[in-house]
């Protein structure tokens, strides 16, 4: 427009060329309203794209998560089974055990009766009741020592899975969290 002198046009060529750059400029509101809707179209697709993306990592991540538990909960039920399985079997012994000291209690009192004098009677005693002592010393020991073992083995593994939990929960977190950051400013722009 510099370049052509304005003065020497005429009336009807100067409102021709306001017309031209008036169409033009409305062509150019246009393209740019069409443009900028294109551009929200685009943006609207995109946040729910990555709406539906964040909500399948949440639902997999969830899906992770409640089968680790499920399996923590399996784990946990197997070693209660076998604990309640060896408290049961140590019961058994235990029964056993008593019956037996029982009976030798009982053949003890027959000793005495049947002995000729008390100095007898407490020389057979005597035996008896220290293999009784000893054998009772030793199964209380042996019922501590297991139950110990398998205490500690119980919440080593109770930790061991705890920590692959939380291993996981970190992994996850680490993998969606940039994710659910973009995600959440997106809604709070919106």
């Amino acid at each position: 427009m510099s370049d052509i002198n304005l003065k020497k046009l005429s009336r009807a060529d100067l409102l021709e060329m306001m017309i031209t750059y008036s169409e033009e400029a409305e062509a150019a509101k246009k393209h740019e309203r069409e443009y900028k809707e294109e551009l929200e179209k685009e943006k609207l697709q995109l946040q729910r794209d990555f709406a539906e993306e964040r909500a399948k990592m949440l639902s997999n991540f969830e899906e992770e998560k409640a089968q680790m538990r499920a399996k923590f909960g399996e784990q946990k039920a197997q070693m209660q089974e076998k604990f309640d399985k060896d408290i049961a079997g140590l019961k058994n012994r235990l029964s056993r055990e008593k019956a037996e000291l029982q009976k030798q209690v009982d053949d003890a009192l027959m000793k005495i009766e049947n002995s000729q004098s008390l100095a007898e009677a407490s020389i057979q005693l005597g035996g008896i009741m220290e293999a009784a002592q000893k054998s009772a010393d030793l199964y209380v020991e042996t019922l501590k020592k297991n139950a110990s073992a398998e205490y500690q083995q119980l919440m080593q593994e109770i930790e061991e899975s705890r920590n692959k939990i939380k291993l996981m929960e970190k992994q996850a977190e680490k993998k969606y969290g940039p994710l659910r950051e973009v995600t959440e400013k997106e809604e709070k722009a919106c």
